[in-house]
């Protein structure tokens, strides 16, 4: 078997001048987690870990189900009815052996949501759930971390970067009580649009960790896949926001 070496591993990497040998261990020093490990999830997972995350926490309590393949491109109809986190984990370890993969098979709840969130640098949204999404916004926004928000259905995806007190969060432009929370089984989806969501995530957290570019603060981005139709959209913090203008 041969043996790789890690400065071969990340060498197409750190030739970009923007990233370099200092941003890439700014990358190897770094702690994120990833909560839920589905079709954007399993995206921004792998490109996280390719990118040489230190350490990423895999969070999800839910198998694999044969309506899940054609976008959650970790696993095979070989596995299911297994956890998703472990599954994920595991293929990830065999993509990159550099890092540490973390599974975390709980399912995320307002009791533990800070704790399974805990010393991490950012965490990426991977979940297609809206209740729990509050759940980690809220968290997030208590323990200043910041919180790559993405969202795919059907032809359509969004995406910011929330970084309360810098920025305002989710609920500022989505309040909780005004939002019809819906069923995910409501909603059809291509997949190759979360795909490309996870990837853009996967993209903002890299910049984020590395100290590079200009992030998706204060603004969401819209796009449209129907008609590749792209809308930055300012968003400002709202001061009467139940979460973070408390």
């Amino acid at each position: 078997m041969l043996k790789i070496k890690k400065e071969e591993f990340y060498n197409r990497q750190t030739l970009l001048k923007e990233l370099g040998l200092v941003g890439q261990q700014k990358l190897a020093n770094a702690r994120i987690a990833v909560v839920g490990v589905g079709g954007l999830g399993c995206v921004s997972s792998l490109y996280l870990s390719l990118a040489g995350v230190g350490y990423i926490r895999l969070i999800d309590y839910d198998t694999v189900k044969i309506h899940n393949l054609h976008r959650q491109i970790l696993y095979t109809s070989g596995e299911l009815g297994q956890n998703k986190a472990e599954v994920a984990a595991e293929r990830l370890r065999k993509q990159n052996p550099f890092i540490k993969i973390e599974a975390v098979t709980d399912k995320v709840t307002e009791v533990n949501v800070k704790g399974l969130l805990s010393d991490v640098d950012c965490v990426v949204d991977g979940l297609d759930n809206l209740l729990t999404r509050y759940l980690v916004n809220h968290a997030c926004v208590k323990m200043q971390v910041p919180y790559i928000f993405g969202a795919a259905t059907g032809l359509e995806g969004n995406l910011s970067v929330f970084s309360p007190p810098e920025t305002g969060c989710l609920e500022c432009i989505m309040p909780k009580e005004l939002v019809n929370i819906q069923k995910k089984s409501e909603f059809g989806i291509i997949g190759a649009t979360s795909g490309v969501i996870g990837t853009l995530q996967a993209l903002e957290t890299i910049k984020l960790l590395a100290g590079i570019g200009k992030l998706l603060k204060n603004e969401l981005m819209v796009y449209d896949f129907r008609d590749m139709n792209l809308t930055v959209v300012k968003i400002a913090k709202n001061s009467k926001c139940n979460v973070c203008s408390v």
